[in-house]
């Protein structure tokens, strides 16, 4: 399979008339974000693709996208095409595998790796038997060894940052996702130690020379204390689990939450169980910018079947691939 562009990583690591109500909510939208990305050496791969997003995508269309099961490998997008014969535009790999030797991240697309999550894995988790009890302060602090390791691990993940920026490739980046949740280490020491932890690898990247990002922040709502600040984030995201959903809602509450809190920010459901159908999002007034349904079986669970995937990959308003 052709490698699909652009991509995101995260972890550390439909035709239907649109009513004027929703054309006049659409020019609102779109008068408000942002005109460039927060980088200001953005290089042009990422401005173009900021461009598109912002003024073909935004607020008239959705980008339909899927996750990769746990690492670099495009199983559920094959999933999709094979049920509707066009495969989502946008596809998530996770980073969380990046330094371990199974796995190579500057081949094209491998799906070589067994379902499920392999043993080897980083603990990312703070609760649990076994909690990750690292410290973002400490991480941030010169002369600890947190600081030696953890900038250790951001010279492995530049390093293919790069390999993708000299390939031309801009990368939706979403780091240290769901803070304010809790449950990952970078939440360890607080709003103010993730903060710091954000701005910290937001310069160390950028001073390494990789200005092909574009910054995703991770709302889990009612969380502005933990925002990194206009400066450094691009786009806001959250992600939706509803319990027993399987109606396509749109999570309009959500979305609202982030126009409204986040007005020069464009707005991603960056994971979600049931997928929102177009109608629904535009009856709410509600167009996340891209969707994403989480994997493992996620793709074609909670009322996303074929037919389903069939309507919302043939609708007008979808970007595929």
């Amino acid at each position: 399979m052709q490698q699909i562009q652009p991509f995101i990583m995260k972890h550390l690591f439909n035709i239907i008339a649109v009513t004027s109500l929703l054309a006049a909510y659409t020019i609102n939208m779109s008068a408000q974000i942002d005109a460039h990305p927060c980088d200001p050496e953005a290089n042009q791969a990422v401005c173009q693709l900021y461009d598109f997003l912002r003024q073909e995508v935004w607020g008239k269309r959705v980008i339909s996208g899927c996750q990769a099961e746990w690492n670099y490998n495009t199983k559920d997008a094959q999933r999709i095409y094979e049920a509707c014969g066009r495969y989502p535009k946008i596809n998530v790999f996770d980073f969380q595998h990046f330094d371990q030797p199974w796995i190579n991240y500057r081949t094209d697309m491998v799906c070589n790796v067994d379902s499920g999550r392999p043993s080897a894995q980083t603990n990312f988790y703070s609760g649990g038997k076994n909690p990750c009890r690292i410290s973002p302060l400490r991480c941030v602090t010169e002369g600890t060894l947190e600081n030696r390791i953890f900038k250790e691990k951001l010279d492995g993940v530049a390093s293919l940052l790069l390999y993708y920026q000299e390939q031309g490739i801009p990368i939706l980046w979403r780091p240290l996702h769901e803070a304010a949740g809790g449950w990952f280490w970078w939440a360890n020491d607080g709003a103010e130690g993730f903060k710091r932890l954000w701005h910290y690898m937001f310069d160390y990247f950028t001073a390494k020379g990789i200005h092909n990002l574009l910054w995703i922040w991770t709302s889990v709502l009612n969380d502005p204390d933990w925002y990194p600040g206009d400066d450094c984030v691009d786009l806001v995201a959250n992600d939706a689990y509803p319990q027993g959903n399987t109606s396509h809602i749109s999570n309009a509450a959500n979305f609202q939450y982030l126009r409204t809190t986040y007005p020069t920010k464009m707005a991603c459901l960056a994971e979600c169980n049931s997928v929102p159908s177009w109608e629904n999002m535009q009856r709410d007034q509600s167009p996340w910018l891209f969707v994403a349904p989480w994997c493992g079986g996620g793709a074609f669970d909670h009322g996303n079947n074929t037919d389903f995937w069939k309507q919302l990959m043939d609708n007008p308003h979808t970007i595929t691939r």
